[in-house]
């Protein structure tokens, strides 16, 4: 399947500056195995993730180290958005460039409101022009939203609200959006209004930062990761012997 996909494969630092100097308007999607499970059992989401205007990236290490094993190209990096996020503002900041503006659609009440407030002290110049929780939007109907997030003539918009229901949005209005870059980030929000704590930096570089949030949220995420992360495996290896692709 991901041979089907139109992959980004390279670094970080080129990734982010691809974004802040593109002119044409994209969709920036992750995937990690939870998504790559999705996608074998929804053909809507799978479709999303092959569109033309579509980036994808490699957000979590069990697909590159299944690149590997079935000697596919593989990621030089993973990008986790939750990295991502926060070293866009970096490169903004470091690099002067202050006209641009984001808005961060997604997350329970106040979150996302949270995470601007937080980002305010650390990166004073760049501009979160706008924030809408993931709760009192008609999703089937986002016509305000849009009128909105257009008046503000946004450069960035981070839409989180989970797989594959944020992509589903993002396909569905991306027409109507004028905004060049699109990025759909799960619970990144959680994250910066500290609704959730990440996973050391030494489970991230060991492949365990899945490990870490089952532990905090078990009931909701045994399914997710116990069964989802057997599954996985298990396809790899019967790829393997059918010396077939992800």
């Amino acid at each position: 399947m991901l041979d089907k996909i139109d992959l980004y494969l390279d670094d970080m630092n080129k990734f982010i500056s691809m974004m802040v100097n593109n002119k044409q308007k994209k969709m920036y999607f992750a995937i990690n195995v939870d998504c790559y499970n999705i996608a074998l059992k929804n053909v809507e989401y799978r479709d999303i993730l092959k569109n033309k205007y579509a980036v994808v990236y490699i957000d979590g290490m069990g697909l590159i180290k299944g690149q590997k094993f079935l000697k596919m190209k593989v990621a030089k990096e993973r990008i986790a958005t939750t990295d991502l996020f926060p070293a866009l503002f970096s490169y903004l900041e470091e690099n002067e460039i202050f006209d641009k503006k984001f808005f961060l659609f997604g997350g329970k009440e106040n979150t996302a409101l949270t995470v601007r407030e937080n980002f305010k002290i650390k990166f004073p110049n760049v501009k979160i022009a706008g924030v809408m929780d993931g709760y009192n939007v008609d999703l089937n109907n986002s016509k305000m939203l849009i009128e909105e997030i257009n008046k503000l003539n946004i450069d960035f918009l981070f839409v989180g609200l989970g797989c594959p229901l944020q992509e589903k949005w993002v396909i569905d209005n991306y027409e109507a959006l004028n905004v060049n870059n699109i990025i759909t980030c799960g619970g990144l929000f959680d994250y910066y209004s500290g609704n959730v704590k990440r996973a050391p930096k030494w489970m991230q570089d060991n492949s365990l930062e899945w490990f870490y949030r089952l532990i905090q949220e078990p009931k909701r995420l045994f399914k997710r990761y116990v069964f989802g992360n057997s599954r996985f495996l298990f396809k790899v290896f019967k790829l393997k012997l059918l010396g077939r692709n992800l």
